[in-house]
């Protein structure tokens, strides 16, 4: 086993997103939101947990770090994923992000890393 760093795709400019925004990106056909908060970029699977809706529809609530699920109200903290208001109660996947040469890129780990032996 190695503990080799992921690979990152390039989603867009850092600087085509300001603080609360949320911009929905697919990598490979996985379906992620991203969102800046407080000058740092978060990337979340873009499902709900509770019932199958996009999160780059949801609102944002800055003083909690929450995206706002608008078709039940559950909430999931934007830095760890996890479900914090009922009735959502599994944590949404995260994915790193980073910022290189003015980019924002997205970490391939996960359900975004690319599948060894698949044909």
């Amino acid at each position: 086993m190695t503990n080799a760093s992921p690979r990152f795709a390039r989603v867009l400019a850092a600087d085509e997103l300001r603080d609360g925004e949320l911009m929905p990106v697919e990598i490979d056909g996985t379906p992620v939101v991203l969102v800046r908060h407080l000058g740092a970029f978060y990337a979340v699977q873009n499902n709900c947990s509770h019932r199958d809706f996009p999160l780059s529809e949801a609102g944002f609530d800055p003083r909690d770090a929450v995206l706002v699920c608008a078709w039940h109200g559950g909430c999931f903290d934007v830095r760890s994923g996890a479900a914090v208001v009922p009735p959502a109660t599994e944590a949404v996947e995260t994915f790193p992000v980073r910022v290189r040469d003015g980019w924002v890129e997205i970490g391939l780990t996960g359900s975004l890393a690319p599948q060894r032996g698949a044909a």
